[in-house]
């Protein structure tokens, strides 16, 4: 029987009197991905922040593994299991790769496929190369890695995603795509933003579209890849 990671049910954000997402119900189950997509505005990175803790909703229930967690302060969420790869990175750039990853270091007592410095170089062998490089000197898409690393360092049960391949030249977007499939197969959680319409839909099980907020489609990734105008009417992709 399937395990809900993450439950998300008629979830209202405002920003003041401005409705950002209206209704938002969704179900990710644990060792999948789901993709979030919509265009600019739609409410998507508003929702991510907000499963995080970092905004609070207005009304409705977010659960992690079956605990209820709208409430809760970001640090508390993070302890039980969710890890957030913000957009833009926000890598610290005065520190070096190594001190990146060990300042997110947190080990789960039990757990024996935890993540570790080692684990995340076996990932990102780039990072390993720059371990003594400060991260403010690396490229886009190693800047993009850290990232990744960084909140696997925290050894997530969920882990959010906003934006990874944004900026990215392709060839880069591809490494990216495969590390997504690495911790899927991996049985990682993962909820993924994004505004490739291509990489979502290879790596992404389920699909939720969002347009001014609410809810437009939902259904497997091969149900959305079969309807060739949702792309052109909600994520404005020709």
């Amino acid at each position: 029987m399937a395990t809900e990671a993450l439950s998300v049910n008629n979830l209202e954000i405002c920003y003041g009197q401005s409705r950002a997402v209206n209704q938002l119900s969704l179900t990710l189950e644990e060792g999948c991905v789901l993709a979030l997509l919509g265009r600019n505005g739609a409410g998507k990175s508003t929702s991510l922040n907000t499963f995080a803790g970092l905004l609070q909703s207005r009304r409705g229930t977010i659960k992690v593994f079956g605990r209820q967690v709208e409430r809760l302060s970001p640090e508390a969420i993070a302890r039980g299991g969710v890890r957030l790869v913000p957009q833009g990175r926000r890598i610290f750039p005065s520190l070096t790769v190594l001190e990146n990853l060990q300042v997110a270091e947190q080990q789960v007592a039990g757990r024996s496929n935890s993540w570790n410095l080692g684990r995340v170089y076996a990932t990102f062998g780039r990072l390993k190369e720059r371990m003594r490089q400060r991260a403010g000197t690396l490229s886009g898409g190693e800047q993009q890695m850290l990232a990744i690393g960084r909140a696997l360092m925290g050894n997530p049960r969920i882990l959010l995603m906003d934006e990874p391949s944004e900026g990215l030249a392709p060839m880069i977007v591809a490494e990216v795509a495969q590390a997504i499939k690495t911790l899927k197969a991996d049985r990682l959680s993962i909820v993924l933003v994004e505004q490739n319409f291509n990489l979502a839909l290879d790596v992404a099980d389920q699909v939720v579209v969002l347009n001014t907020g609410s809810v437009v489609c939902a259904g497997s990734a091969a149900s959305v890849r079969a309807q060739p105008d949702l792309a052109t009417r909600h994520l404005g992709v020709f």
